[in-house]
């Protein structure tokens, strides 16, 4: 019995990370946060961020731009911005250094609840989430976001001695 509490104890701290808050995301291509949460929060108005991407076909990414990544594997489910302290643009793309091609999918703000659908992926396929200002928004805002997934959360290792 001590046995089993105890496996499931460091079980649950071994998860523990990935039911908080993710990270911030990166401020590069090379540097993207991997998605291994539900929920992401950041703020493109933070010292680092920039605009590495530039845009996708006729949607410029005009502000600070936070990346993150993620392979598809069975992906289904929404993409969701529950909060946002500025007029957003999301994006869910292949190529994250910009391209002449539209993203896969978007949303924009400044209204919270703008989502879009992570169904029909490609398994294999690494992808990038682009949180960056509203395409229709001149005045290039940034500033702070929270977005949700319905990525299931998997156990990446564990062991026991």
């Amino acid at each position: 019995m001590k046995k089993s509490i105890r496996v499931f104890s460091i079980l649950m701290l071994a998860i523990a990370p990935e039911l908080a808050l993710a990270g911030p995301g990166g401020t590069t291509c090379a540097t993207a946060e991997v998605m291994v949460g539900n929920t992401y929060s950041g703020d493109t108005s933070a010292a680092g961020y920039g605009n590495p991407v530039g845009g996708f076909g006729p949607l410029p990414s005009p502000s600070n731009d936070a990346i993150y990544t993620f392979t598809a594997n069975n992906t289904t489910g929404p993409l969701t911005v529950t909060a946002a302290g500025y007029n957003y643009g999301v994006f869910l793309t292949t190529n994250c250094t910009g391209t002449t091609a539209p993203p896969i999918q978007a949303a924009t703000g400044p209204a919270v609840g703008g989502s879009f659908p992570l169904d029909g992926l490609t398994n294999g396929t690494q992808y990038f989430v682009i949180m960056s200002g509203n395409p229709s928004d001149s005045s290039a805002p940034n500033g702070s976001y929270t977005f949700i997934t319905t990525f299931p959360v998997e156990l990446q290792s564990f062991s026991i001695d």
